[in-house]
């Protein structure tokens, strides 16, 4: 089936270059096409901005055990965060039916810094060999 959505790290919403410290949620097929002026901030995007001194990793959508697997919003988005003010790193949990703005749902602090660049996939496990269980 067809994606309504694209979840990915962010750099601002003004079109600045600048280094990834948030997450969105773009619509794919409802999202506006209007070309924006440089500076211009787009108030159609869904995000949330941990703020300057964090960096973001690429976000991984785990869909939600016993979830609606044709329900794409039946899941969470996981990204690494490093905050390089605390030099430390956590994984930042978004329950993917609420707005992006409302933030993350859960951090899962590590007991280091992990370097700004990880990559992420998911694969299903069964329950007997689950961290989280």
């Amino acid at each position: 089936s067809k994606a309504d959505n694209i979840f990915a790290l962010a750099s601002n919403v003004v079109g600045d270059s600048t280094a990834p410290n948030g997450y969105c949620r773009l619509e794919v097929e409802k999202g506006s096409n209007t070309k924006l002026q440089q500076g211009e901030k787009n108030e159609d995007v869904d995000a949330y901005w941990f703020g300057s001194r964090y960096f973001t990793d690429e976000p991984v959508v785990v869909p939600k055990k016993n979830g609606d697997p044709n329900d794409e919003r039946d899941a969470y988005l996981l990204g690494m965060v490093k905050d390089s003010a605390k030099n430390r790193s956590f994984l930042s949990i978004f329950d993917l039916k609420k707005d992006m703005s409302h933030g993350p749902v859960c951090k899962v602090w590590t007991k280091s810094s992990i370097p700004h660049g990880l990559h992420g996939s998911f694969a299903p496990t069964d329950s007997s060999t689950s961290i989280f269980t």
